[in-house]
């Protein structure tokens, strides 16, 4: 029998783009589903005017209010067909809340604006948009968190009941496909990959300064980020790669360890890319998705602060047998834990149980 489904994605940045991806082809795999994609807002520029007394901030406000109506109507159409709707993120809820159906409408999250209250040390919600926001993850049939951590923030903070709340997997299967190790292993180098548009949140700062002053023979580090910061023989930066291109791909296979030492992130996709990949991986506690992919000792370390994680590394690097193990590791533990059935069945059964 065919279920019918409406998923509305917001790609506002790189991370919600490549999780809308990766929505779309696990859906899109299963024959049963007929799928429909609503992309809200898509293709504009997100960046908020700084004051709203400007008339930049008037013309958005305008066109987020017309979104807004034909989000709704695309909503109301999908009601009428019998259609299942999901939500990738909050928002997109939000704005097509007048015309949400309980029984027929789900979110899907890594986030919201109170996660990373425990790591500011404030709430990033004012009180007016906590109230709107409880209103609509309490007015769904299910939340689906794809981490702990935000499965007891939305519990916690928006009174969300437990029967209400189910823990998903990111569905990761496509990139299992796409990632994969290389055959090649340079015995004689240890090649280490950083991944950040946002350089200074994720820690490219940190990992660069250890990088110039711990070099030695053997070691080499590649960037992915917007900009160049030093020169350096052995660093390069790569910018301009876009999610799934060959290069984007390639870049991955040819490394050993994947280094994230981060300040504040939610579900880092690129932690599932690196495993995939066969990374052993090192990143921060405030990659609050890293439980998902890291096992401890086993592919990589979960450290509890830049400084950890830089002594973990120095460790690291002088011991090219437990970097192939994890590497190895991590391959398996995304093969066990990310299988196309076995994520997509959790979805299929909460949505058309």
């Amino acid at each position: 029998m065919i279920k019918k489904l409406l998923l509305v994605t917001f790609p506002i940045d790189l991370g919600s783009t490549t999780f809308e991806q990766l929505f779309i082809k696990m859906f899109d795999s299963c024959p049963n589903i007929d799928l429909k994609v609503y992309r809200f807002a898509a293709n504009q520029n997100h960046i908020h005017p700084k004051s709203i007394f400007t008339l930049d901030y008037a013309r958005k406000f305008w066109k987020r209010i017309i979104d807004s109506r034909k989000l709704q109507k695309a909503v109301h159409q999908a009601n009428s067909e019998g259609r299942k709707v999901l939500f990738n993120g909050i928002s997109p809820a939000v704005f097509a809340y007048p015309a949400i159906h309980h029984e027929n409408s789900y979110i899907v999250t890594d986030w919201t604006r109170k996660l990373f209250a425990p790591i500011w040390g404030h709430s990033g919600s004012p009180t007016w948009l906590t109230f709107i926001h409880k209103r609509v993850l309490n007015s769904q049939k299910y939340v689906f968190g794809v981490t702990d951590a935000v499965i007891e923030q939305i519990k916690k903070d928006y009174d969300v009941p437990e029967n209400k709340l189910k823990k998903v997997k990111l569905p990761f299967a496509s990139d299992l496909n796409m990632f994969v190790p290389s055959p090649k292993q340079e015995e004689d180098e240890i090649r280490i990959l950083f991944v950040g548009g946002d350089f200074h949140r994720k820690g490219g700062d940190i990992l660069l300064n250890w990088f110039v002053e711990n070099y030695k023979p053997g070691l080499q580090m590649t960037m992915l980020t917007r900009k160049s910061k030093v020169i350096h023989p052995k660093i390069s930066f790569v910018n301009n790669v876009s999610y799934g291109q060959a290069r984007h791909i390639e870049i991955f296979k040819n490394h050993d360890i994947f280094v994230l030492p981060t300040k504040c992130d939610a579900y880092p996709s690129v932690l599932g890319e690196a495993a995939c990949a066969g990374l052993a991986i090192l990143t921060t506690k405030n990659a609050l998705g890293a439980p998902e992919i890291v096992r401890n000792n086993i592919n990589g370390y979960i450290c509890s602060s830049q400084e950890d994680l830089l002594n973990k590394l120095n460790e690291l690097i002088n011991n090219k047998s437990l970097i192939k193990e994890m590497k190895s590791n991590s391959r398996k533990l995304m093969e066990k834990e990310f299988e196309d059935e076995l994520v997509l069945n959790e979805y299929m059964t909460y949505i058309f149980e």
